[in-house]
């Protein structure tokens, strides 16, 4: 092949990579309540953990009784595998034992590549006592604030949270960049101008020992 020639099959190679590498995944935009979880495996989802000694996903994320049940170690998170915008989330959550920290949380927006225990997104915290702040992830931004100067919002209402060992639930809608959050029926955090306007849900493991049931999505009204 003449030299022209190459140089043109291999522009027009590259170019054939760069028009796939840039196709953007449409969110799915719930039509009707849908269950994310369905009790008996972790079909949608992906199990993602900080790498350590002897350490396993299979481990960290088991699933006893129909309820997903977190070990809170390693650090990391269980997200759905596909992107999400315009939805009302309920997630419903307890803490099954005693640990030094009970802490977790549920993320959404999450973008980008699965290569940080902490990924880019927004959290709505559940570690306790805290339930209910917004956590902005890996230089997520929301409300105009400036990350990483400013990394939470703290929650406005006062603590919602039942005592250990019982069901909590967790309402997050997610309307455009906006986010909304109640902890128990109690709103206690809006959130305006997020970075994205859609993204993955996840399900954090961050040191506490906790339990996830009836996890629902549904259109926004």
């Amino acid at each position: 092949m003449k030299p022209f020639l190459m140089g043109l099959a291999l522009a027009c190679s590259l170019n054939a990579v760069a028009d796939e590498m840039s196709v953007k995944i449409e969110p799915v935009r719930p039509t009707q309540k849908t269950q994310l979880f369905n009790g008996k495996d972790f079909a949608g989802w992906t199990k993602v953990i900080t790498a350590e000694t002897n350490s396993s996903p299979d481990i960290t994320w088991t699933i006893a009784d129909g309820v997903i049940r977190c070990a809170g170690k390693p650090f990391g998170y269980l997200a759905t595998q596909q992107s999400y915008a315009d939805f009302k989330i309920h997630v419903e959550y307890r803490w099954y034992a005693a640990a030094p920290q009970l802490n977790s949380g549920i993320f959404v927006f999450k973008t980008g590549p699965d290569t940080f225990f902490l990924p880019k997104a927004i959290e709505t915290q559940l570690k306790k006592g805290n339930a209910g702040d917004f956590v902005l992830l890996s230089r997520a931004t929301l409300n105009g604030l400036d990350n990483p100067k400013v990394r939470s919002v703290k929650k406005q209402a006062s603590a919602s949270e039942k005592p250990d060992g019982e069901w909590n639930s967790v309402d997050i809608v997610v309307r455009g960049n906006s986010i909304q959050s109640s902890i128990n029926g109690v709103l206690q955090n809006v959130g305006t101008n997020a970075y994205a306007d859609a993204g993955q849900i996840c399900l954090q493991s961050e040191g506490g020992p906790i339990e996830f049931r009836n996890i629902t999505l549904e259109p926004l009204p």
